[in-house]
């Protein structure tokens, strides 16, 4: 039954009725403690759901406070080295990620790393992961040397695991790549970003907004490197990729438009310019 009752609260969050699905938590953590289960598995995992649901409402405090508990009932069941304590740990590293508090943040992260080492492996989706979280943390702070060779890893770990053309490939080369280009080093950015275009296409097909994403990313690696013709055709493809996508009055098309007058002025193309601020404008009515 309490199984049953979890799988609801998820089945709920996956369909976005974060209400409802608080209400379902809520009501299975109620259940638990008055049918005597403080300690059961199950107790632990109605937590996880809850503060999950706080971590998105940003109920940070809340958040912690359940993560918590589960932990500690994840201990008592199972070890401290349990993949799943771990997993708990990520969770709350991720709640301290959100907040700023990068330092907190990675102790946990290295914590949870060690632990799916011994339990899991570092060949395996879950740790890769967990180093990811670890890489974002540590480029947060600024700590760009030891940020790289994780994201390198988890890049090779996730092409080991599950495939050079899967979708978290593409995410992980996208993180690395984002790296790169925040620090200017365009060079070493571009081909990430190419990479992870290719991916995106294997999966999205050629007219999806994350592939003008992608596109949206080349080109401004481009335009740092002075390739200004490949820059502005890919900008231009992405446009009309989103277009086709949202129409020309949205608010992401028109942040498209807002990417070609920040190129078209770089440029000092004031034409251009001009006409877009018109198609911004002109979208600004239909809204």
């Amino acid at each position: 039954m309490w199984d049953e009752m979890n799988k609801r609260t998820m089945e709920l969050l996956r369909a976005g009725k974060i209400e409802d699905a608080e209400k379902s938590a809520r009501e299975a953590i109620s259940t638990m403690r008055e049918q005597g289960a403080l300690e059961e598995v199950a107790m632990a995992k109605a937590l996880q759901n809850l503060a999950e649901i706080s971590r998105i409402q940003s109920r940070y405090v809340e958040a912690e406070q359940l993560l918590r508990e589960a932990m500690w009932i994840l201990e008592k069941n199972h070890g401290l080295a349990h993949p799943d304590v771990a997993l708990c740990m990520n969770n709350l590293g991720g709640i301290y990620f959100e907040q700023g508090r990068y330092d907190a943040a990675e102790g946990l992260f290295r914590k949870a790393i060690r632990n799916l080492d011994n339990s899991r492996g570092r060949d395996d989706a879950q740790t890769a992961n967990v180093i990811a979280n670890l890489a974002a943390a540590l480029r947060a702070m600024e700590k760009y040397p030891a940020a790289k060779p994780l994201y390198e890893e988890v890049i090779a770990i996730r092409e080991r695991v599950l495939g050079q053309d899967h979708l978290e490939v593409g995410m992980a080369l996208n993180d690395l790549a984002g790296m790169f280009e925040g620090l200017g080093r365009y060079a070493e950015a571009l081909p990430l970003y190419r990479r992870a275009l290719a991916v995106a296409e294997t999966h999205f097909g050629p007219m999806h907004p994350h592939v003008a994403s992608s596109l949206s990313s080349i080109a401004i690696c481009l335009a740092g490197l002075e390739q200004y013709e490949e820059a502005e055709a890919l900008l231009l493809r992405s446009q009309r990729i989103l277009e086709i996508n949202f129409g020309e009055s949205h608010p992401i098309t028109v942040d498209g438009l807002n990417n070609l007058v920040a190129f078209y002025e770089g440029l000092g193309d004031t034409d251009r310019v001009s006409e877009i601020k018109n198609r911004i404008a002109a979208a600004a009515r239909h809204i």
